[in-house]
């Protein structure tokens, strides 16, 4: 058993992933974002160590007390066995919707907004003038960009309804990160 095995165990923080069946294990935590103004991130970004046995992985969602947060990254830490991790403090709970036809017994065409998952822990940010200097990537509608898990798996003119109020997706980014989309969205006029 290496020094950090016994350190978590004795110490760590207990934590739970967010699978079928839940998983159980031990974390040690600190803030990750000493080097940035934002005071919106500064809260949000953390890194940490877990037992390797958990099986962490980008995308997924942990929780440690009543905070959740999303899985950016995830490598074997060589010197102590266990793994080390990034990951954001969720801010957001989003609803994806999508648009579907079907038809009805009489062979009528059914159009409608069919929820697709109606939890999704994210970590959204507003669109500032700062943040478009930041990521010139930003389309010129965007309002929210936010991180989701990629097992979503949300499309281009999908709906997320977030605080009261629908938005379409307008870009997914599922490049930049092994488990996470970044999605980009805007004020979503189409009727209900």
């Amino acid at each position: 058993m290496s020094y950090a095995e016994k350190f978590l165990k004795a110490y760590g923080n207990t934590c739970s992933i967010a699978r079928t069946p839940i998983v159980t294990s031990k974390v040690s935590m600190k803030r990750s974002s000493k080097s940035t103004s934002n005071i919106g991130i500064r809260d949000a970004a953390w890194e940490g160590l877990i037992l390797a046995d958990a099986g962490l992985a980008s995308g997924e969602i942990f929780s440690v007390s009543a905070n959740e947060y999303l899985v950016q990254s995830v490598d074997r830490d060589p010197e102590s066995g266990e793994d080390i991790f990034f990951c954001v403090k969720t801010n957001a709970d989003l609803m994806h919707k999508r648009f579907i036809e079907t038809t009805d017994e009489n062979n009528n065409v059914v159009q409608e907004w069919q929820v697709q998952v109606s939890s999704v822990p994210s970590f959204g940010q507003i669109v500032t003038a700062n943040l478009r200097q930041e990521d010139p990537g930003l389309l010129d509608a965007t309002k929210y960009l936010f991180q989701v898990p990629k097992s979503i798996s949300s499309v281009a003119l999908d709906r997320m309804f977030y605080d009261g109020s629908n938005y379409q997706v307008e870009s997914v980014d599922n490049t930049g990160l092994r488990g996470i989309s970044r999605i980009q969205l805007s004020s979503d006029l189409r009727p209900d």
